[in-house]
């Protein structure tokens, strides 16, 4: 009995090839989405929340000083009226010289010490002769010091917070207090610190408590006097402590905050940003992420299908041969073996490796420009621009340096814009042999260069700009010739503040070094003395 053997049919082998190799890449693509995504989340979130923290012990520092001055005003005020008669037509005239020099207030108010109204400033709020009865009036009477209120509704009907200074005559008797009020549903002194900071793309904003967590400072005023002592960093800060941690707040969204206290008050302060803005941002790095990389995907898949087949080609033609033999095919020829099964495998895996190492190589590539000087090799403007800013953030103090070659644009008409590229690179190495392990030598554009020396006295960068002048003037270049370079520099936070006005002095005395006649170097001071002369 002759047996016959059913075919079985079944998948091709490219098929399988295909699918392993696609489905490989889709497994590594996704591992890698997924670890970038928690990466970069990870890293986002640790960054925000510790700038965050930054941010409100900075404002606390200035929030205090703040609330010192304020109270040292008002106590300037109380003495001068200490030996006065403390009565509508001694005091009305002063009262509105000090409200005029006060940038603290919206409005003066001296109260007896039977709690009568005896002046104010402006004197439009018809309140002399009135006897407040508020619990700021009261306590201010009763404790017979300094004090700072809660927020509360005055006879005005507005909300303010009182700062109130006791007055005493030379003897030490108690004649009543001087209060300042700050509108705090209006323009008033917080605003303008914090106010700028409400409008941010990334949602964060400050606010501040008070000691029983009650608002006194918020961007959106129809919160101010709302009470979030419920608040877990709140009740942080009405302990008095420092610190940055996640936190759902009182109306239920998740922030990452920090906070600091305003020990002169009692007050605390606390720099956010929404939690989800960091989850947006993750997002869009890994959307771009899958942008870049699609391109490389479908190249790849594409190849592995061409692959599979030319993997898989000995094999057909070995089944076909087997079939065609058991047919009893009589125009079969000799099989010829002219496919090595190893090398072909072999090609498969390299072509692979080979697509993912692409892939990797031009995400550095895309990192490395991102940072640097396409020319040069130094770091570039925007980086510059963002170190400079986290210095600023925090607190430390740094030089800077700008450098622009002098007649450069001769150089580039007598030999060329090839060579002017070689000179440029010269100067850029000049530029990194002499800066310092921590110091950033940056190209700010053209021919102007750009040092960053942190902790760098402006002494300390005028001798660095001068050794790098020197040796620019007394080098040859790469056009068989010298070059020469004016430099000018400036100090954080000596000569300004921020950054922009930082880099708008710094340029200013290197065109004073141009007006002195070009191939020096001009510090931002001396200018200042100049100017003073």
């Amino acid at each position: 009995m002759i047996y016959k053997i059913r075919p079985r049919k079944g998948f091709k082998l490219s098929s399988i090839i295909s699918f392993v190799v696609i489905l490989s890449v889709l497994i590594t693509i996704f591992i890698s989405t997924v670890i970038g995504y928690n990466t970069e989340r990870k890293s986002l979130f640790n960054n925000t929340i510790e700038l965050n923290g930054i941010a409100a012990l900075n404002l606390s520092k200035t929030t205090q000083s703040l609330v010192i001055s304020m109270q040292k005003s008002l106590e300037v005020t109380a003495n001068y009226f200490s030996d006065t008669e403390l009565n509508d037509e001694n005091v009305l005239s002063q009262l509105d010289f000090f409200m005029g020099t006060s940038p603290y207030f919206n409005s003066l108010t001296i109260v007896n010490k039977n709690g009568v109204i005896v002046s104010t400033s402006p004197n439009n709020l018809n309140l002399i002769g009135s006897k407040p009865t508020s619990e700021a009036t009261t306590e201010s009477l009763r404790l017979k010091k300094p004090y700072i209120s809660k927020p509360f509704h005055a006879i005005t009907n507005r909300l303010i917070v009182m700062v109130s200074s006791p007055i005493f005559d030379r003897n030490g008797n108690y004649k009543g207090f001087v209060g300042g009020s700050i509108y705090l549903q209006q323009a008033n002194i917080f605003r303008d610190i914090l106010g700028v900071q409400a409008s941010t793309t990334s949602g964060s904003y400050f606010y501040v408590v008070d000691s029983s967590g009650y608002l006194i400072y918020h961007p959106d005023k129809d919160r101010i006097s709302e009470n979030v002592s419920g608040n877990p960093v709140v009740q942080q800060l009405m302990k008095g402590m420092t610190g940055a941690q996640r936190v759902i707040n009182s109306q239920g969204q998740n922030f990452l905050a920090g906070f600091a206290p305003v020990p002169a008050a009692g007050w605390g302060i606390v720099s956010q940003t929404p939690q989800n803005h960091i989850t947006n941002i993750s997002e869009n790095v890994i959307q771009e992420m899958m942008k870049f990389s699609a391109p490389f995907v479908l190249l790849l898949v594409i190849l592995s299908f061409w692959l599979s087949r030319k993997l898989a080609h000995p094999l057909n033609r070995l089944a076909t041969y087997a079939s065609r033999l058991s047919g009893g095919d009589e125009k079969l020829k000799p099989l010829q073996a002219d496919v090595s099964w190893n090398y072909e495998a072999n090609q498969l895996v390299d072509t692979v490796a080979v697509a993912f190492n692409k892939l990797r190589a031009q995400k550095e590539e895309l990192h490395a420009e991102a940072n640097t000087d396409a020319l040069t090799g130094l770091t570039n403007r925007r980086t510059m621009g963002a170190i400079t800013t986290l210095w600023k953030q925090q607190g430390t103090p740094f030089s800077v340096i700008i450098m622009d070659l002098d007649h450069f644009k001769n150089v580039n008409d007598r030999h060329g814009h090839q060579m002017g590229d070689e000179v440029l690179k010269f100067v850029a190495g000049i530029m990194v042999s002499e800066k310092g392990p921590e110091d950033y030598c940056c190209r700010f554009g053209g021919e102007e260069f750009t040092m960053l020396l942190p902790h760098a006295t402006e002494t300390e960068a005028v001798q660095v700009a001068e050794r790098i002048r020197l040796r620019i003037q007394q080098s040859v270049t790469p056009i068989g010739e010298s070059v020469t370079m004016s430099l000018g520099v400036a100090t954080f936070p000596d000569a300004a503040e921020e950054v922009v006005e930082l880099f708008k002095f710094a340029d200013q005395a290197l065109y004073q070094a141009k007006r002195d006649g070009r191939n020096r170097t001009v510090a931002y001071s001396s200018l200042m003395n100049m100017a003073r002369i």
